[in-house]
């Protein structure tokens, strides 16, 4: 039996610099040949698969008839089929997890919020304020984060 493996790694990093929102970065590796790129849209790292796909799919027909461009987008076309829906399960499963979690940290922030809040009479006036510019930058970077899922929610739903 003859068998042509294709594996990516994805690699998602977050980057935090002193008073800038933090952004995401990917860097994607062709286990098969140790090649790696950099990406900032995802769309990019796909682009890197499609590459080393067509690759593949060129040797895997090497010693078969030339190869035109319409048998290699027909091989290509038939693979994203394949892989496309389980795609999108995939990803949606990532949202629900991240909008689980989101829902979690919510919530405990806001039992943290009711505790700080009993103990604020405690606390100087220097602190409180340190503490409303914490939960205030906190806010803020949640609100980013729920519209960030928003909008890749509805570009996965076709949107």
């Amino acid at each position: 039996m003859n068998q042509d493996v294709v594996s990516f790694v994805l690699r998602f990093i977050r980057e935090e610099s002193d008073g800038q929102p933090a952004r995401w970065r990917g860097v994607i590796k062709h286990v098969q040949s140790d090649h790696t790129a950099d990406f900032a849209r995802f769309s990019d790292a796909l682009a890197f698969m499609q590459e080393h796909v067509n690759e593949t799919i060129r040797q895997a027909f090497a010693g078969d008839e030339p190869l035109s461009p319409e048998r290699i987008f027909a091989e290509t076309a038939r693979l994203w089929g394949e892989m496309a829906p389980r795609y999108t399960d995939i990803m949606l499963q990532s949202m629900e997890l991240m909008l689980e979690q989101g829902r979690r940290m919510g919530e405990t922030m806001a039992e943290s919020l009711a505790r700080w809040s009993a103990s604020a009479q405690q606390t100087s006036p220097d602190q409180q304020a340190q503490l409303i510019s914490i939960i205030e930058r906190l806010t803020a970077q949640v609100e980013v984060l729920s519209a960030k899922v928003d909008d890749l929610e509805e570009r996965l739903r076709g949107g």
